[in-house]
């Protein structure tokens, strides 16, 4: 499991999305309160962001997010109106490695993963690959659960009219795939940089928490609520939403 974090709205700096707020990010990773089969993130962490050039921008580390001495100097300096964050427990078996840390990027399109597929066995790998095309599973660079269905979303938004189709055809190939011994925990949130998707889903187990907080014309959105005084709210389960920085516009069933 892990601990996620998303802001869309007016730009703010790293430092006030991640570090400042009474339950932050950096304090899910060593305190959180609603995590599913774990105590502690403490294997590398991740950011993604907008630049000014609206480029989609990462940095990542495998060491625990408490440890790196850089990131009071980036939280400082870097400030964008669009901000996703992971902070990692690895599932057993699973490389901690660059390659495998939150949040992906492909071109303007940023993707992150709370929960896993347990166990990712050999048999559900190639039930994966054979539904991503190799020009696409090619790029799978690392042995994570998340890797292989980000793949899976890619290949979907090839061939459907929005994200959130391919989203939701996407759950479609894991329910199919995950056959009844399988626990899938599923929850993404997912941002072209103008709108951010975010669903809290689960097959065969309860899904991980997650919430929502639409503030002076900005969104948030957390595993856990990052500011207890403020009014979060959590995600119904099987759901799909689709937001902008000051309303949810559409919500699907998963």
């Amino acid at each position: 499991m892990c601990r996620l974090a998303a802001y869309l709205g007016t730009e703010i700096t790293l430092s006030l999305f991640l570090q400042e707020h009474e339950h932050s990010l950096v304090k899910q990773s060593w305190a959180p309160q609603e995590m599913q089969g774990g105590t502690l993130n403490a294997d590398g962490y991740g950011i993604a962001w907008l630049s000014d050039k609206n480029i989609a921008c990462t940095y990542k580390n495998i060491l625990p997010i408490w440890s790196d001495n850089n990131l009071d100097s980036l939280g400082r300096s870097l400030s964008s109106g669009m901000w996703l964050a992971n902070v990692r427990s690895a599932t057993t078996g699973q490389a901690i490695s660059p390659a495998n840390t939150q949040p992906f990027i492909k071109d303007k399109l940023v993707f992150t993963h709370n929960g896993s597929l347990k166990p990712f066995t050999s048999d559900i790998k190639a039930r994966l690959l054979d539904l991503i095309p190799s020009m696409i599973s090619a790029d799978i660079n690392g042995d994570s659960d998340s890797l292989y269905m980000f793949a899976l979303l890619q290949h979907h938004l090839q061939h459907q009219n929005s994200i959130a189709e391919a989203i939701i055809k996407s759950m479609t190939d894991l329910k199919t795939i995950c056959h009844d011994n399988v626990l899938a925990l599923l929850n993404f949130v997912i941002s072209d940089g103008e709108t951010l998707y975010a669903c809290r889903h689960a097959l065969n187990s309860n899904c991980p928490s997650l919430y929502y907080l639409l503030k002076q014309d900005s969104l948030w959105i957390a595993s856990e609520p990052l500011s207890p005084a403020d009014d979060w709210v959590p995600f119904p389960e099987h759901k799909l939403m689709r937001f902008n920085r000051s309303a949810v516009i559409e919500n699907y069933n998963l």
